[in-house]
């Protein structure tokens, strides 16, 4: 069906290029990272500024997408990609990255995801007919579970191989390429750009909307609520490849191999979705893979065993997905076309708002108790707010 769509799949090709190159980059970073600095917190602290500078920036990056060119706000996202992926290849070649500049140059990176994400959320459904639309988000959702599977992998064996720096090196070579595609893309928006005028008021609109909207509100308060804990998780990987690493030789290639594995499960359940849809609710789908991913958190912390980890990971990404897509297509349909990327920032500033308190807390009590009993601490935070979100608010 999608491929009667014939700007999806170059949409689709780019989408998948750019989360490869995110998530090469992060990965990357946090390996990099465990050898500047023992301590837990900083690690952690990779994951909050990949995901901080998205909660403050995607508002006025999805204000932006709904009043300029959404082709050119795309295109804009990756060349900046490239660029401070350029910088930071250049840094790590000469021996300057310190913990607190790896942290800085981490969070400039990030900050085009600030813009890319409510853009492409707002180009889609443009591309796609109504009844196609939840097919190309569950394929969106497989780009990024593929991408985290591709992206890790690849940069656990550049990082082995050549070192860190060539994993920035290539995020910027792919960045330039997506960013030419886009450029031969013959772009033809089926939403005008909207007239309300300024970036503050466009921004103060999609709030207005948020507050009169009790659809969005709820898929909002889930979303910070269920990405706490599950950007937590990914954010605690480095640590527990670390600590599954008795001779101190294999760690970046387990890293890599878990951080594999969440993507891998991910895929598998995408192929999925639409029979539990069928036999399951929204919310239904929702409660069950945000205690799923709880109960897989306390695994990991009983885990002694690679592979035991390995294969909790999979069964963890069939939760990210499940539930994160779900969130994101009940967003979608809560949303008119021309508040579309201004509601899809709100979305993500949810998202990223629950990911970055959540890497900055639980690497604190890492810090503070220990990595066990800080996975034990995040599993049972997962189950509390599960029930209290479960209680007020329905999707």
């Amino acid at each position: 069906m999608l491929l009667r769509h014939p700007s999806f799949p170059r949409l689709w090709s780019v989408w998948l290029m750019a989360n490869v190159c995110m998530w090469m980059s992060d990965v990357a970073a946090a390996w990099l990272m465990t050898s500047l600095t023992d301590s837990k917190l900083m690690v952690a602290m990779i994951q909050t500024c990949t995901t901080l500078p998205v909660f403050l920036l995607a508002l006025p990056g999805g204000a932006i997408a709904d009043i300029v060119d959404r082709r050119s706000g795309f295109l804009a996202a990756q060349c900046w990609t490239a660029l401070a992926a350029a910088i930071l290849a250049a840094a790590a070649w000469q021996g300057a990255l310190s913990a607190p500049l790896l942290l800085v140059l981490t969070f400039a990176a990030s900050m085009a995801t600030a813009l890319r994400w409510p853009v492409y959320s707002a180009i889609v459904p443009e591309v796609v007919t109504a009844e196609a639309l939840p097919t190309a988000i569950v394929l969106n959702g497989m780009a990024v579970n593929a991408s985290r599977v591709l992206g890790p992998l690849l940069a656990g064996a550049i990082i082995a191989w050549l070192g860190g720096a060539w994993v920035f090196a290539l995020t910027a070579a792919l960045s330039l390429a997506s960013a030419a595609m886009l450029w031969r893309w013959r772009y033809e928006p089926q939403t005008p750009p909207s007239s309300t005028g300024s970036l503050g008021a466009a921004m103060t609109q999609g709030i207005a909307f948020a507050r009169q909207s009790r659809p969005l509100q709820a898929v909002l308060a889930w979303s910070v609520g269920y990405f706490m804990s599950a950007t937590a998780l990914v954010a605690l990987l480095p640590l527990i490849a670390r600590a599954h690493d008795a001779d101190g030789a294999g760690g970046a290639r387990i890293y890599a191999v878990l951080f594999a594995c969440l993507g891998c499960g991910a895929i598998g359940v995408g192929f999925m979705l639409h029979v539990f849809r069928r036999r399951w609710s929204e919310h239904g789908v929702i409660v069950a893979g945000s205690v799923l991913l709880a109960l897989c958190i306390a695994c990991m912390a009983l885990s002694r065993h690679a592979w035991l980890s390995a294969a909790v990971m999979l069964v963890a990404g069939a939760a990210w997905l499940a539930v994160g897509n779900t969130l994101s297509i009940a967003a979608q349909f809560a949303l008119p076309p021309q508040l579309r990327a201004r509601g899809m920032s709100l979305f993500l500033m949810a998202v990223m708002a629950g990911g970055a308190g959540g890497a900055a807390l639980f690497g604190a009590a890492a810090d503070w108790l220990g990595l066990r009993p800080a996975l034990f601490a995040l599993s049972a935070t997962g189950i509390a707010l599960c029930v209290l979100l479960g209680r007020r608010y329905r999707i």
